[in-house]
């Protein structure tokens, strides 16, 4: 049947999640064992959906240390061979299978130039945790469907619990350990609350493209809602910081292209909010992720609820789970199978 695989594996993230959380202690001793005596600087290498989890890490990394943080661009080091001097600097590198050939690439070159690589990935024996000084393993059984899912919500956690040890700056925005200890749950509530999911679907399978929008903290479910529905529907759909949309796409709204507005309570849930009635203003149906402030007040919005009891780094996760359920009940609503997406293999061997 179609899509059987993929809502088995999202089914699994409660379970993921749980464990991670057990396992956080244990691993912020790890990690700061193997940190540099004083950090230099901190870059993310990733592709896919591990990009967007990049995105996630870098606005953690940046509160946690003060410290801008970078994007490795590949190419410059696989492509045009110059690798930066990264000596005594924390480079995260994020890839689920562990076997995307740049990251491996990059990351072993990196650590030849004294940085302390930190891979993310689900295998715990893959060349890229062989090229790493620590690895944080999602340690899930093999992901299977095409669209990545619960190494996705995984690789959120491991990030989150990873900037927690490296420095004392998001102490206050995941919840704390009674935030940890309630994830699983809000995630397994999400994933049983289908009625809204299938009343947003209802937006988005007449139309052929939509706008995803969220900022800061909550940014990489938008970016991460969008490239589902893109991997799975074969739509057009597009992940903006609010903010950004502003500057420009805004123009882009009206009746055919839906805006999915994520937020959780926080410093940025009112631009978002703000954003999304910008764009109801010309005419955009909006279908709001999260807290009630995304859909409130907006004459025939959806929401899509998710208990607010976690703090914005933890809030993303089950952020992410929407996205994938109105991704995949999308698909499976225009006939098409979301386990395996025409075109795509579930490892993309760039170099």
């Amino acid at each position: 049947m179609a899509g059987t695989q993929v809502l088995s594996e999202m089914g699994e993230q409660p379970d993921v999640l749980a464990r991670i959380a057990a396992d956080r202690p244990e691993l912020h001793q790890t990690i700061r064992a193997s940190l540099p005596e004083r950090v230099r600087g901190v870059c993310l290498i990733a592709r896919g959906s591990s990009d967007n989890v990049a995105v996630h890490a870098r606005y953690l990394l940046e509160l946690a240390t003060g410290i801008p943080v970078s994007m490795v661009a590949p190419s410059i080091v696989t492509r045009y061979h110059a690798v930066p001097e990264v000596d005594d600097w924390l480079v995260v590198a994020l890839s689920q299978s562990g076997r995307t050939p740049e990251i491996v690439d990059v990351a072993t070159q990196l650590a030849g130039k004294g940085a302390a690589v930190v891979a993310v990935t689900n295998d715990a024996d893959s060349p890229l945790a062989g090229a790493a000084a620590v690895t944080l393993s999602v340690g899930t059984s093999p992901e299977l469907a095409v669209p990545a899912t619960k190494t996705v919500t995984g690789s959120l956690a491991l990030v989150t619990l990873l900037a927690e040890a490296v420095g004392a700056g998001i102490a206050g925005h995941t919840g704390g350990d009674a935030a940890w200890e309630a994830l699983a749950g809000v995630v397994d509530a999400a994933l049983t609350d289908r009625a809204s999911v299938d009343a947003a679907v209802q937006v988005l399978v007449p139309r052929d493209s939509a706008v995803h929008l969220a900022r800061g903290l909550t940014y990489a479910a938008a970016l991460e809602g969008a490239l589902k529905a893109k991997e799975t529907s074969r739509r057009v759909h597009d992940g903006y910081s609010s903010a950004d949309f502003l500057h420009g796409p805004l123009t882009v709204a009206g009746p055919d292209l839906p805006v999915v507005a994520y937020g959780a309570e926080g410093p940025v849930l009112a631009d978002v909010a703000e954003t999304a009635r910008r764009a109801v203003d010309l005419g955009s149906p909006v279908i709001g992720v999260g807290a009630e402030a995304t859909w409130r007040g907006i004459d025939g919005a959806v929401g899509v609820p998710v208990d607010q009891t976690l703090g914005e780094a933890l809030a993303v996760i089950p952020l992410v789970v929407r996205g994938q359920q109105l991704a995949i009940g999308t698909t499976l609503a225009l006939g098409m199978d979301p386990d395996s997406p025409e075109g795509l293999n579930k490892v993309t061997a760039t170099n």
